[in-house]
């Protein structure tokens, strides 16, 4: 289980970490209006406090955390100030400079990967997404990281509208057994479910 640092993780560093991640968000945003590709992060301050209640519980096998489409890298931030081993797979190249940007600045380790997260051989779940350059690389962000998926203890992701079952579809093809994941949703909170058996469909463990 990860362990948390008081110092490391203290309510002040969680806070300047949002505020100048909102703050290059905002900027970010602003200058790419019209221009196709969008970013829209989830609410951080609620995907922190479910993280902070994940690590309260136990419920996390291990240390090895992934964020699927990291954009910013924010949430693998929070994880790693958490005591996670933190990673992220995003497949903007720009986007990933810019969590690397952010991680330097917050002097946090989290590595970054630009590809993405939908392993080479999982095409058929690409051309089911509605939004289907957000997953389409000719790069395996996998080798990159030098970690399987199936490695992992905790996923986490902010699906696109109807992109649900393709997050879930690709945790129970290649995440093992235990593993947890987490999926944001407008107006709700943050979905945990863990992956109980080796077919069917990802166990609910609750919303934080």
């Amino acid at each position: 289980m990860p362990q948390t640092d008081t110092e490391w993780s203290s309510p002040s560093r969680v806070a300047n970490l949002l505020r100048e991640a909102q703050s290059r968000i905002h900027t970010h945003q602003a200058q790419q209006r019209g221009h196709g590709k969008g970013f829209v992060a989830s609410d951080f301050t609620r995907v922190h406090a479910a993280l902070v209640r994940i690590e309260e519980e136990q419920l996390a096998r291990g240390p090895l955390f992934c964020e699927w489409g990291s954009g910013f890298g924010v949430v693998a931030m929070l994880a790693a100030l958490l005591g996670f081993e933190a990673y992220g797979i995003e497949v903007q190249p720009e986007l990933v400079e810019a969590a690397e940007d952010l991680v330097e600045w917050l002097g946090c380790d989290v590595q970054f990967a630009c590809g993405s997260f939908v392993p080479a051989d999982d095409d058929d779940l690409v051309g089911t997404a509605e939004h289907s350059w957000w997953h389409a690389s000719d790069g395996s962000a996998y080798d990159d990281l030098d970690i399987e998926p199936a490695a992992f203890d905790v996923f986490f992701a902010y699906p696109w509208p109807g992109e649900d079952g393709l997050f879930d579809t690709l945790f129970m093809r290649h995440a093992s057994i235990g593993a947890l994941l987490l999926t944001y949703h407008d107006g709700t909170g943050v979905l945990v479910q863990r992956k109980d058996s080796a077919t069917g469909v990802p166990a609910v463990v609750g919303w934080y």
